[in-house]
C-alpha cells in the first residue's frame, strides 16, 4: 500500500487530469438520470476524504504554539486574511461566474495541510513552528470561513451562511472529531507503529475520494464546461498568478518585515501558500455545487508544482545562507589566529 500511496503522490497531477477528462467524457454520453445518481455519493466521499486526511493531526502537539506567539500571528494572517485578499482581486478578473469565483476565494480562504510540515521537514525548517501553525489556523478556520465568503462574494450569489456553516459541521468538524477518536483506538490499540502503519492506506482512501470528487463534479457540468471551456482555463491562470505572488509575497513579509529566521520563515511562506485544497474540494460541492468545485480543481493542479518550483529556489538561498554563515566564522577564526600570533610575538 505504502507503493501505491507514493505512486499517488507522485503522480497526482496527472491522475487529477484523468479523473477531469474521464469526468468530462462521462458527463457527455452518459444519461442525465445516471449522473444525477453521483450527487449521492458526493457528501460521504467528501467526509471519508476529510476523516482518512486528518486521522494524522496530532492535537498534544497544539502547545507548540505557545511557544511560537509571534510567528504563529503572522503565520496565520499570512494564510487567512493575506492569501484570500491576494485571490479575491485574481478571481474577480479572471471570473464572472459566482460559483467559480466561490470556489476560487475557498481556495485562497481555507487553511494550510499536511504540506506546511512536509515542504518545512525536507527544507530542515522549524517543524513545532509549521505544526502550530497548521493546527491553530484549522481551529480559527472553522468558524472564520464563513464570514469571510460572505465578505469576499458579496453580492455576487445568494450564499446563505447557515448553509455554509452546516457544510462545516458536517464536512469539517464530523470527521475532525471522529478522525480524533479513530487516532485515540488505533494508538491503544497498536500504539504508533501500528498508525505509522496504517497511514499509506489512509493517504490513498483520502486520495481516492478526491478522485471521485473531481469526477463527479467534472461530470455533472460536462455539457457546459464544453461550452463554455474558459470556465477551465481561465481560472488555472488566475490560480497560477495567486502562487506566482503568494510565495515571494509571504517570504518578504517574513523574513524582511518581520525578520523572522529562515527556518521560521518557511512554515510561513508554507502555511500562507499551500492549502488544505482537500477542505476546499469538500465545502465547494456541498455549499455552492460542481462549477465552484472546478475554481479549485484549478488550484489543485497548480499548487504542487509551484510548491516544487519553491523548493528549490528556498535550497538555494539555504545553502547560501550557510555557505555566508561558514564564511564568516572561517573569518572570525582568521582573525582570532592573527590576534593570537600578534600576542605570542609581543
Amino acid at each position: 500500500m505504502e507503493k501505491l500511496d507514493n505512486f499517488v503522490k507522485k503522480n497526482m497531477i496527472v491522475l487529477v487530469l484523468l479523473f477531469l477528462a474521464l469526468g468530462l467524457v462521462t458527463g457527455l454520453y452518459v444519461h442525465k438520470n445516471i449522473l444525477k445518481d453521483l450527487k449521492l455519493f458526493i457528501i460521504p466521499s467528501a467526509f471519508i476524504m476529510l476523516w482518512a486526511m486528518m486521522i494524522n493531526m496530532d492535537l498534544t502537539k497544539f502547545v507548540n504554539a505557545i511557544r511560537f506567539p509571534r510567528e504563529l500571528i503572522v503565520g496565520s494572517v499570512m494564510s487567512l486574511i493575506i492569501a484570500p485578499l491576494v485571490m479575491w482581486p485574481i478571481a474577480i478578473i479572471i471570473t464572472k461566474n459566482p460559483n467559480i469565483f466561490a470556489g476560487l476565494m475557498l481556495a485562497g480562504l481555507v487553511p494550510p495541510g499536511g504540506f506546511i510540515t512536509y515542504w518545512s521537514g525536507i527544507l530542515d525548517a522549524s517543524l513545532p513552528l509549521a505544526v502550530a501553525i497548521q493546527l491553530v489556523t484549522f481551529i480559527i478556520a472553522i468558524f472564520w470561513v464563513p464570514y469571510g465568503m460572505k465578505f469576499a462574494i458579496g453580492n455576487r450569489i445568494n450564499m446563505n451562511i447557515a448553509i455554509l456553516i452546516r457544510s462545516i459541521l458536517i464536512l469539517v468538524v464530523g470527521p475532525f472529531l471522529l478522525a480524533i477518536g479513530t487516532r485515540e483506538v488505533i494508538l491503544k490499540v497498536s500504539g504508533k507503529k501500528g498508525l505509522k502503519k496504517i497511514t499509506p492506506s489512509l493517504h490513498f482512501l483520502s486520495s481516492l475520494m478526491a478522485f471521485y470528487l473531481v469526477f463527479a463534479g467534472s461530470s455533472l457540468k460536462a455539457v457546459f464546461i464544453f461550452k463554455h471551456p474558459a470556465m477551465i482555463i481561465l481560472p488555472i491562470i488566475g490560480v497560477f498568478v495567486y502562487y506566482l505572488l503568494m510565495f515571494p509575497l509571504s517570504y518578504f513579509v517574513s523574513k524582511r518585515i518581520f525578520k523572522l529566521s529562515f527556518e521560521e520563515s518557511i512554515p510561513v511562506v508554507y502555511g500562507a501558500s499551500t492549502k488544505n485544497l482537500s477542505i476546499a474540494m469538500g465545502l465547494a460541492i456541498s455549499a455552492f455545487g460542481p462549477l465552484a468545485l472546478m475554481g479549485v480543481v484549478s488550484a489543485l493542479l497548480i499548487q504542487m508544482p509551484m510548491a516544487s518550483v519553491w523548493y528549490k529556489i528556498f535550497e538555494k538561498i539555504k545553502t547560501k545562507h550557510e555557505s555566508l554563515g561558514e564564511a564568516i566564522v572561517e573569518e572570525i577564526e582568521t582573525e582570532e589566529r592573527k590576534i593570537e600570533n600578534a600576542v605570542e610575538k609581543v
